[in-house]
């Protein structure tokens, strides 16, 4: 278990201001649910603080509103944003994740390998002739970096992460275990009754800063690069297609798929199980509601949702009037047959 942590030193971590007892001392973090004796939990409302008063717990990350609510006994660590503040305190509990100069004896490192100051090579790692390893790399137990691959400075690769060859990763990225970058593109040219594939010769690169969830899987490009802009956080188990261009700073949610050579702006929000077809642009900021299919391009600041995409707030008045069909049915047939009643004593 980490070591417990004063109040103040967490303060000054976070830039913000104890209200109550400064030198407490909290030994880890958890929700407001789970808290108990020892424990910094958060509130990011009214509504979870007056939870997280009643809790066991010994604190409370608080908003700079709540400095003045009655604590009942509480101290508060109160910060400008929780959720950046938790953030902060939850790195600062966190396992450190090896770091420096070091090589396990069952890792294989072929000839012509690049390698920076400080890299960490745990067991089972394979690398390939031709790679580049940036400055502080941390590879984990059983991943493999391909030929000619670049990983840059800093960046994190997680245990059966696969980076395959020609593939390009940029500062301070970080590889969630078991996904892919640079699979084959699936594409196929149909030549009478069979399908030939179509080789997929160029290659993913991502920017500084990119996050790339478990089992998701990253496709090379058919001929160039399929690209991921910087600031970039991908969910797992999250399908890109070849040619893809995503811009800077998006967040794709888990179970989305999004077909060869569409283009994201940036700071694209794709929430869970949304669906791209191929060749669509959309736009800066555009936010998709779960489970959009996407068929056709959208402009920058569209907030659309629905099977098939749309405005959000015309998907939503769909489905208030199709909530109140079952009644307007009755309300037809009633007329039917009050129409019928009234037809058959005109006779």
């Amino acid at each position: 278990m980490p070591a417990a942590r004063r109040l103040d030193e967490l303060a000054r971590l976070v830039g913000g201001s104890v209200v109550g007892d400064e030198s407490l001392a909290v030994d880890h973090v958890a929700a407001v649910d789970d808290a108990g004796p020892g424990t910094l939990t958060f509130a990011v409302d009214q509504r979870w603080l007056e939870r997280a008063i009643a809790s066991p717990a010994a604190a409370i990350i608080a908003p700079a509103d709540a400095a003045d609510v009655e604590r009942r006994g509480k101290t508060l660590l109160v910060v400008g944003n929780v959720r950046a503040a938790l953030a902060a305190i939850l790195a600062a509990f966190a396992p450190p994740v090896p770091r420096g100069e070091y090589t396990h004896p069952s890792a294989v490192i072929e000839e012509r390998v690049t390698r920076e100051p400080d890299v960490y090579v745990a067991a089972g790692v394979i690398v390939c002739s031709g790679a580049r390893l940036g400055r502080g790399c941390t590879l984990l137990g059983g991943c493999y970096v391909g030929r000619n691959v670049t990983l840059g400075p800093g960046t994190l690769v997680h245990p059966r992460a696969v980076v395959l060859d020609d593939c390009v990763v940029g500062e301070n990225c970080v590889l969630n275990a078991g996904c892919v970058i640079g699979s084959d593109g699936f594409g196929f040219a149909r030549v009478g009754n069979e399908q030939i594939k179509i080789p997929q010769i160029g290659n993913v690169v991502l920017g500084d800063r990119v996050e790339i969830g478990a089992c998701t899987t990253i496709d090379r490009a058919v001929t160039g690069s399929t690209v991921v802009g910087r600031g970039t956080k991908i969910d797992n188990l999250v399908q890109i297609g070849h040619n893809v261009q995503i811009g800077e700073d998006c967040t794709i949610c888990a179970q989305t798929g999004i077909a060869g050579s569409t283009k994201l702006g940036n700071r694209v929000v794709l929430a869970g199980q949304v669906g791209i077809v191929d060749h669509v642009e959309v736009g800066d900021g555009t936010v998709a509601g779960a489970s959009t299919k996407i068929i056709s391009s959208w402009p920058a600041g569209s907030y659309i949702s629905g099977d098939y995409a749309q405005p959000h707030h015309e998907h939503i008045k769909q489905q208030v009037l199709l909530r109140k069909l079952p009644k307007l049915f009755d309300q037809v047939r009633a007329l039917m047959a009050a129409h019928d009643e009234a037809s058959r004593k005109a006779q």
